[in-house]
C-alpha cells in the first residue's frame, strides 16, 4: 500500500479555506480550487488512466495511490473524518478523475481541484436545501473542528449545538435577514449580521472561526450542584435549553415547575415550590435580577400552585443544589436565581398568549438610539372562568394577575442602570360547607434598580437597592351541618422591606480574584390572627358530648434589620486547578443572631471535557420577620439554625455528544427550630386548625444521597435527559430518626423532545418515577352515645399513629407536550397540547379513615386513599410578532 502523504495543518487548513465558500471567505467565480466532478475527469491529470486493486483499503492510501500513478499533487488533514474508512476496488484503465470520484463515492470527504493538477480532500458539504442555515466552526488557529458551541438566530426559536465534527445545522428558516451569535468558553463571541434567507435560494455554508481567549477567572464554575438552564453562558454549559424549558411538559407553563425534574428537587402536583435535597421551598435563595423574593407563588392557599413571574420573561435560570459560595447567605440548601430577558434591540416585538391556566402578553422595544430597551409582562389567570364553563359543584374562585416591567439603558462607560418593577395579586373566595370556606387576598409589590458598570479593566462592581410590600388577608368560618359554627379565623398581615446590596469583583493578577461584598437590608411586618376552633370532647361518665373552644390570638409588630459582609479570594493554583476560599458574617438584630459562615469550594479540569468539583462549608439561616408562626401561637422568633454541606460531584463529556454528571452530597442540619406540621393527606386552606397538625421539635436533622444524570443536546432533530437519585433526609426527634414528608428515596426521571429539520413542530414527553413519601397513619376512637332499637349514635374522634411511620406506593408519571408552529407575515403563530399524566395514573398522596352504618346498623371502617392530579389535558396558543422573533 502507499504510504500516506502529509503536510503541515497550516498549509492544509489554508488549501481548505480557500477551497471551501463561506460567508466570511467567499470564493470568487475564479478561484483555483473547484469540486472535482464529471465534467472535469479529462482535463490534464485527471484524464491519465490507473490500474490498481484495492482490498480493504484506507481511502487515504487508496487516493493516495491513484494520486501518485497520474502525478497529481494531493493534500489532506490526516484528521479529517472519514479517511479510515476502508474501500474494495477493481480498476481497469479508469481515468484518475473517475476512479478517485469512485473511492469517495460513499464518504464524507470531497475532492476539490485545481487547473494545474493539485488535489485537495475536504469535508463534503451536507446536502441542504433551501432555506437551511448551516455551517461549520472552527478553531482559527489549528483549523481543528470546536464542538459544543452554541449557535443561535438571536431573538428566535432557532438555536442548536456544533457537532464533534464543527458543522451545525439550523434547519430550515423563514424568509427574513437575521444576526447569529456564536458562543463557546475559551473562544471569543462572534456576531454574524445580514444573513439573508430566501426559500428560493440555497444559503452558503457559514464557515466561523472562533479566536481563543483567556478563560477569565470570574466564569469559572468552582460551586458542584449548578444547573445553567435556558440559555448558557461562556462559563458552563446549559442544562436545559430555553426551546426545551419552553416546551417541557408543565402545569401553567411555569418557570418552577419546568425544573422540578431535576436531579435533587422534588414537588408535589399541587405546588410549584420544589424542595431542594430534602429542604423546604422557604430554604431556596430565589433572585429576580439580584432582587430577593418572598413567598413568590399564586394561589398559596393551595399549596402555590404557579410562580408570580412568567417563564416568557426570564431570559435565563442558574439552580444551585449545594455547596454555594459566599455571595449567598441566609439559606440552608441552595440558590435560584432568575434574570430576565435582555429587551430586543431589533425594534418592537410583541408576545400575546393564551391558554387554558392564564391570557398573557408581553412587548419589549428599544429607545435611544438602541442603548436603552424595555419589556413589560403582564398575565392574569382565570381559573375562576375555567371552573365556571366546567360547572364545578364548588364554590371555589381563584382569580390572580402579575406583571413585570423593565427599562434598562447604557451609560457607557458609567455602566449599564435597570429599573424593575414586579406587582402580583391573589383573591380567592371557597364557600361549601361543612368544609371551613375562605376569603383571601394577597398582594406582593417589589420596585428595584440595578447598577452594573466596570472600573477600569479589572474592577467591576453592582449595585442593587430595593423596596417592596406585601399583604395577606385570610378570613374563614366552619359550619357544621345542623347549622352549629365549628371554626372562626381572621389573619392579617404585611411586611414592608428595603435593601440596598453591593458586590466588588477585582482581577489582582490573572491567576487571583478578590470577590467582596455587602449588604443592608430592614424590614417591619404587622400580625393581627385570631382563630377558634371548637372541639367535642366526649365525657364517658355521663356520654355526652361537650363543645369547648380552643382560641389563639397574636398581635405584634416586629422590625428589624440584617447586616452582611463578604469575601472571597479566587485562586487559581494550576492551570486546572481553581480554588475559592470564602467566608460571610451575617447580623440580624430581631433574633440577635451574629453568624460567620466559612466555604470552600474547588475546581479540578484534569482535561478537556472532565470537571471535578467539590465543596465544605457552614449555612446559616435567621427567621425572617415575615415568617412568625402567628397562626400556630408563637409570637416570638428562634435563633438561626445551621447545615454544614459536604459535596463532590463530576461532570464528564462522553463521545456522540453525550454529557454525564454524578454528584453525592451530605448536608448536616442543627439548630432547628420548632415546626408545625399539617401530616394529613388533604390540602387544607386552613392547615392551623386542622386537628392533624402537629408540632416536632427535632434534635438535628441530616440529608444525604448520590444523583446522576445523563443527557445529549447537540442541536440534533433529538435530545434527552436520563436522571436517577437515590437519597434519604430524616430529623431527629425524641431519641428516632424520622423521615421528613418528601423524603424521596429512589427518583428515575427522563425527558425526550424530537423536532424535524424544518423546526416546525416539537413533540416532549417526560416521566417521572419515586418511591413512595412516608406518611402518618390514622385510627378512629369511637364512642356510643346512644344505641336502641331505633337509634345508633356515635361520637368518632380521629387520632393519628406514629408520625411518618408508613409509606405510600410509588408514584408515577408520564407527560406530553406537542408544540405546533406557524411562521406567518413579520411574526409566529405557535399552538401547544399538554397532557398531564398522560396514562391516568393514580398516585396515592394519603388515605383517610372512615367509618360508615349501613342501614342495618352494621358498622364498617375503611381507609379509602386520595390521589394527585388525575388525567388533565390543556391547550394553548401563542401570537408573536415584531422585530425578529421566530
Amino acid at each position: 500500500m502507499m504510504r500516506r502523504l502529509r503536510c503541515t495543518g497550516v498549509a492544509v487548513a489554508l488549501l481548505a479555506f480557500l477551497a471551501a465558500p463561506s460567508l466570511h471567505a467567499q470564493a470568487s467565480p475564479t478561484s483555483a480550487f473547484v469540486p472535482l466532478v464529471a465534467d472535469s475527469l479529462a482535463a490534464g491529470s485527471l484524464g491519465m488512466r490507473v490500474t490498481m486493486s484495492f482490498a480493504a483499503t484506507s481511502i487515504a492510501d487508496a487516493v493516495a495511490a491513484i494520486a501518485k500513478q497520474a502525478g497529481l499533487s494531493l493534500t489532506y488533514d490526516p484528521a479529517l473524518p472519514g479517511l479510515d474508512a476502508q474501500v474494495t476496488l477493481d480498476l481497469t484503465r479508469t481515468s484518475a478523475g473517475a476512479a478517485i470520484l469512485r473511492v469517495l463515492e460513499r464518504a464524507p470527504i470531497q475532492a476539490m481541484v485545481s487547473t494545474s493538477g493539485q488535489l485537495v480532500l475536504v469535508p463534503r458539504p451536507t446536502t441542504r436545501r433551501a432555506g437551511v442555515v448551516s455551517g461549520t466552526i472552527r478553531d482559527a488557529q489549528t483549523q481543528q473542528p470546536v464542538t459544543g458551541a452554541r449557535v443561535e438566530l438571536v431573538g428566535t426559536r432557532f438555536s442548536t449545538i456544533s457537532r464533534e465534527r464543527g458543522d451545525f445545522s439550523l434547519g430550515v428558516v423563514p424568509n427574513g435577514t437575521y444576526s447569529a451569535r456564536i458562543t463557546r468558553m475559551g473562544f471569543r463571541a462572534v456576531e454574524l449580521s445580514q444573513i439573508r434567507v430566501s426559500a428560493d435560494a440555497e444559503l452558503p455554508s457559514i464557515e466561523v472561526p472562533l479566536d481563543h481567549v483567556p478563560v477569565a477567572l470570574a466564569t469559572v464554575v468552582v460551586t458542584p450542584g449548578y444547573f445553567g438552564l435556558m440559555e448558557s453562558s461562556l462559563a458552563a454549559p446549559r442544562t436545559m435549553s430555553r426551546e426545551r424549558i419552553e416546551t417541557v411538559p408543565q402545569i401553567g407553563e411555569d418557570i418552577y415547575r419546568a425544573v422540578n425534574r431535576l436531579p435533587g428537587v422534588t414537588s408535589t402536583d399541587f405546588s410549584a415550590d420544589f424542595a431542594v435535597r430534602g429542604g423546604s421551598g422557604s430554604e431556596l435563595y430565589a433572585t429576580l435580577d439580584g432582587l430577593e423574593l418572598i413567598e413568590p407563588f399564586h394561589l398559596k392557599d393551595l399549596g402555590g400552585g404557579l410562580s408570580i413571574i412568567d417563564s416568557r420573561a426570564i431570559g435565563g435560570v442558574e439552580l444551585i443544589t449545594g455547596g454555594f459560595s459566599s455571595e449567598y447567605g441566609d439559606r440552608l440548601t441552595g440558590v435560584f436565581g432568575m434574570r430576565s430577558v435582555d429587551p430586543t434591540t431589533e425594534g418592537a416585538r410583541t408576545s400575546i398568549g393564551l391558554s387554558v391556566m392564564n391570557a398573557r402578553v408581553m412587548s419589549q422595544g428599544r429607545f435611544g438610539e438602541g442603548r436603552g430597551g424595555w419589556l413589560v409582562s403582564a398575565r392574569r389567570g382565570y381559573l375562576d372562568l375555567a371552573l365556571r364553563l366546567a360547572n364545578a359543584a364548588d364554590s371555589l374562585e381563584p382569580r390572580y394577575y402579575d406583571v413585570f416591567a423593565k427599562a434598562q439603558y447604557d451609560f457607557g462607560r458609567a455602566g449599564r442602570v435597570a429599573l424593575h418593577a414586579l406587582d402580583a395579586g391573589d383573591a380567592m373566595t371557597y364557600l361549601d360547607s361543612p368544609d371551613p370556606s375562605i376569603r383571601s387576598r394577597y398582594r406582593s409589590s417589589y420596585g428595584w434598580v440595578t447598577w452594573n458598570s466596570d472600573v477600569g479593566s479589572r474592577l467591576r462592581q453592582r449595585t442593587v437597592a430595593s423596596l417592596g410590600r406585601l399583604t395577606w388577608s385570610r378570613d374563614g368560618d366552619g359550619v357544621a351541618r345542623d347549622g352549629s359554627s365549628t371554626a372562626f379565623v381572621a389573619d392579617r398581615r404585611d411586611m414592608n422591606v428595603g435593601g440596598v446590596r453591593q458586590d466588588w469583583s477585582i482581577d489582582v493578577t490573572r491567576r487571583l480574584l478578590f470577590k467582596v461584598g455587602a449588604e443592608a437590608r430592614h424590614g417591619s411586618a404587622n400580625y393581627d390572627y385570631f382563630s377558634a376552633v371548637r372541639d367535642d370532647l366526649f365525657d364517658p361518665v355521663i356520654r355526652t358530648v361537650e363543645p369547648t373552644w380552643d382560641t389563639t390570638a397574636v398581635t405584634a409588630s416586629p422590625s428589624g434589620s440584617r447586616m452582611t459582609l463578604y469575601a472571597a479570594p479566587r485562586i487559581q493554583l494550576a492551570t486546572s486547578l481553581t480554588a475559592e476560599i470564602g467566608v460571610r458574617f451575617d447580623h440580624v438584630s430581631h433574633t440577635d443572631d451574629n453568624v460567620v459562615s466559612p466555604r470552600f469550594d474547588l475546581a479540578w479540569q484534569p482535561r478537556v471535557g472532565t470537571s471535578v468539583r467539590g465543596a465544605w462549608g457552614t449555612y446559616w439561616q435567621s427567621q425572617s420577620v415575615s415568617a412568625m408562626q402567628a397562626q400556630d401561637g408563637v409570637d416570638t422568633f428562634y435563633p438561626a439554625e445551621r447545615a454544614e454541606h459536604r459535596v463532590l460531584g463530576l461532570e464528564q463529556a462522553l463521545p456522540n455528544g453525550l454529557t454525564g454528571r454524578v454528584e453525592a452530597y451530605d448536608r448536616r442540619i442543627s439548630n432547628q427550630r420548632p415546626r408545625f406540621l399539617s401530616v394529613g393527606p388533604g390540602v387544607d386552606v386552613f392547615p392551623e386548625i386542622t386537628w392533624d397538625r402537629v408540632r416536632i421539635d427535632p434534635a438535628r436533622g441530616r440529608a444525604r444521597g448520590v444523583e446522576l444524570l445523563l443527557s445529549r443536546d447537540v442541536g440534533a432533530r433529538a435530545d434527552w435527559s436520563l436522571g436517577w437519585a437515590l437519597a434519604k433526609v430524616t430529623d431527629r426527634i425524641d431519641g428516632r430518626d424520622v423521615p421528613r414528608a418528601m423524603d424521596q428515596r429512589q427518583t428515575v426521571t427522563g425527558d425526550w423532545a424530537y423536532r424535524p429539520s424544518s423546526n416546525k413542530w416539537r413533540l416532549a414527553v417526560a416521566g417521572v418515577w419515586h418511591t413512595g413519601w412516608p406518611y402518618t397513619p390514622t385510627s378512629l376512637t369511637v364512642d356510643t352515645l346512644e344505641n336502641s332499637a331505633t337509634t345508633l349514635s356515635l361520637h368518632i374522634k380521629p387520632r393519628l399513629g406514629v408520625l411518618y411511620s408508613e409509606r405510600l406506593p410509588s408514584y408515577r408519571r408520564i407527560d406530553a407536550r406537542f408544540t405546533r408552529y406557524f411562521d406567518v407575515s413579520n411574526g409566529r403563530v405557535s399552538l401547544f397540547a399538554e397532557v398531564y399524566n398522560l396514562f391516568g395514573f393514580h398516585n396515592r398522596r394519603g388515605y383517610v379513615a372512615e367509618l360508615s352504618i349501613d342501614p342495618r346498623g352494621r358498622v364498617a371502617f375503611t381507609r379509602p386513599g386520595e390521589d394527585w392530579i388525575p388525567r388533565l389535558p390543556t391547550f394553548g396558543v401563542t401570537y408573536e410578532f415584531g422585530g425578529a422573533g421566530r
